[in-house]
């Protein structure tokens, strides 16, 4: 399928966590990430981890969220990888594409960071190229390790290159409304 909605898929979902203000009433989640962040910014992360399938504009996807902080509390960084195909991937390794690609095949994931801070700083970066390595896929848990690099939304001159080790384990993934 030719996917030039690919880069939808996350940033339906980051507009979605953007917009949320509520805590989640959810048991807690028990699947963890450590990360880094290097380039125009320069960040090391740890936090939650959860996979599972969204729908936005009505299309599924398989989603991995990477989570420090809280959307309710208004201090967050959220690293997602996501590709319009619902299937778990398997064992192996990935390609993050560039978001937005025209041409890419439905094992492709696209990339997104989103950082808010209680001070009103807010940012969305997304990706540009970069590689996706599952090493564990079950129905309960998928784990491995990601690199990709990624501009600012509004100014791709602005580039990072997001980097993060993950235990991932099945939740509930926000969908987009009406979707």
């Amino acid at each position: 399928m030719g996917r030039g909605r690919c880069g939808w898929l996350v940033l339906g979902l980051v507009g979605l966590i953007l917009g949320c203000s509520e805590s989640s009433t959810a048991p807690p989640v028990e699947g963890s990430f450590s990360g880094s962040i290097t380039g125009d910014l320069e960040l090391t992360l740890s936090g939650t981890a959860v996979f599972g399938v969204a729908t936005v504009g009505g299309n599924d996807g398989f989603v991995i969220a990477l989570e420090r902080g809280s959307v309710s509390a208004f201090d967050l960084d959220l690293i997602l990888l996501g590709r319009f195909n619902a299937q778990r991937p398997g064992v192996g390794t990935y390609d993050i594409i560039e978001s937005g690609c025209a041409n890419c095949s439905d094992d492709d994931f696209d990339g997104g960071y989103v950082l808010q801070r209680p001070d009103g700083t807010s940012d969305i970066y997304i990706s540009e190229a970069g590689l996706l390595t599952i090493t564990k896929s079950t129905a309960d848990t998928v784990a491995g390790d990601c690199s990709f690099t990624a501009h600012d939304l509004t100014n791709d001159t602005v580039e990072i290159t997001i980097s993060a080790t993950f235990t991932a384990v099945l939740g509930e993934v926000p969908t987009v409304p009406g979707g």
